[in-house]
């Protein structure tokens, strides 16, 4: 599942609203919408701003070469 399907799915379940989570999270409301779409290309630090507001874990992987 794409991390995006994963926000807006977490954020479905806790009830919140595209603003709320904005609101929460200190984030403009165009980001939450844009990463939602699947367009752009959030940072690490505001993946992990949604991740603590959402109760979820930002877990990143290292592939081998």
């Amino acid at each position: 599942m794409e991390f995006n399907l994963i926000i807006k799915d977490r954020r479905t379940l806790l009830g919140l609203t595209q603003q709320d989570l904005a609101d929460y999270s200190g984030l403009n409301p165009r980001i939450i919408k844009s990463i939602e779409a699947g367009k752009g290309n959030p940072s690490v630090g505001t993946l992990t701003k949604i991740a603590d507001v959402l109760g979820l874990e930002l877990i990143m992987k290292v592939r081998g070469g």
